[in-house]
C-alpha cells in the first residue's frame, strides 16, 4: 500500500514550533484564562517525564484550608489534572513543552 512514516516527538512541517523562557510559560498558561492545555516536564520526584493535560482556575474540589507552602518559591505551577481528575503540581524548573491553544511550545529553561 503506501510508505509508512515512523512516529516521532518531532515536530513536523506542519505544525509550529516556538521557542519560549518560562516566564513567557506563565505568561502564555494564565492568558489561557482556564483553557485547557498540555505541558511535558520532568517529575521532581522520580525524574520520569510526564505528560499532562490540564488547566488553571479550577476550583472543584477546593476545601479553602489552602497550602502549608508557596508553590512559587518551590517553582512549582499548581494545576488540575484532567487526566486524572485531581491537583497536581508542574515543575517549572524541568518542562520542556507546552501546548496551547493548538501550537507547539518549546521550553528554554536557560537563563540568558
Amino acid at each position: 500500500m503506501g510508505d509508512k512514516q515512523p512516529i516521532t516527538n518531532k515536530p513536523t512541517e506542519t505544525s509550529q514550533m516556538n521557542t519560549i523562557t518560562v516566564p513567557e510559560v506563565l505568561d502564555l498558561i494564565t492568558g489561557a484564562k482556564g483553557h485547557i492545555f498540555s505541558c511535558k516536564f520532568v517529575k521532581r520526584t522520580t525524574g520520569e517525564v510526564r505528560s499532562m493535560t490540564c488547566r488553571v482556575k479550577v476550583k472543584k474540589g477546593v476545601k479553602g484550608i489552602g497550602m502549608s507552602y508557596k508553590p512559587s518559591d518551590k517553582n512549582l505551577l499548581p494545576v488540575f489534572d484532567m487526566q486524572n481528575d485531581g491537583f497536581r503540581m508542574i515543575n517549572l524548573d524541568t518542562i520542556f513543552e507546552v501546548k496551547v491553544e493548538g501550537t507547539v511550545y518549546e521550553v528554554n529553561s536557560e537563563v540568558a
